[in-house]
């Protein structure tokens, strides 16, 4: 049995909850205009995270739920990070087989584009909606939660061999 196979024993459905509940919280906080901009979706990484490691327990229905729990807390309309997070989630839940392989650069790659496609789509309801574009700056955020991919896989990944050696 290789890490694959015995990564999704390991991670318990408490470090899954916990973890999004967590990245909520963070993604509810009100940041001033210009570092709004530069911060990458915490939710929408974490979430992106389990469908890689953890598929068998987040795909597209929980890529839902998780959008529309956001809409609530940051006051969007109603399915707009729904429709982005499946967006992303479809993306990566496409191609699992060969992303589960990858080394985390290029990872990173794939989590780049489904965060990007994940904010295209965020944009596009925005005009539709409001009729307001946010402006470019939204799209560097992708970029950051790119580069912050490997140091998230190593957190999760530490947290879950720490409540493993608690056993």
């Amino acid at each position: 049995m290789n890490h694959f196979e015995k990564y999704p024993d390991t991670a318990s459905k408490r470090l899954l909850l916990l973890s999004l509940a967590f990245a909520m919280m963070v993604d509810f906080i009100p940041f001033s205009g210009s570092l709004f901009y530069w911060l990458p979706e915490l939710t929408a990484m974490l979430l992106l995270y389990w469908v890689i490691n953890a598929p068998h327990r987040v795909g597209i229905g929980a890529a839902f739920i998780v959008g529309l729990l956001v809409d609530i807390g940051t006051g969007s309309p109603t399915g707009m990070h729904s429709l982005a997070y499946m967006a992303a989630a479809y993306l990566l839940i496409r191609n699992l087989r060969q992303i589960v392989l990858y080394d985390y650069g290029q990872q990173a790659v794939v989590v780049a584009i489904a965060l990007m496609s994940s904010e295209v789509v965020q944009v596009l309801v925005r005009l539709r909606y409001d009729h307001r574009f946010s402006g470019w700056l939204v799209f560097l955020s992708p970029f950051l939660g790119a580069l912050l991919w490997p140091i998230l896989n190593k957190v999760m990944v530490s947290l879950t061999n720490l409540r493993r050696l608690k056993r």
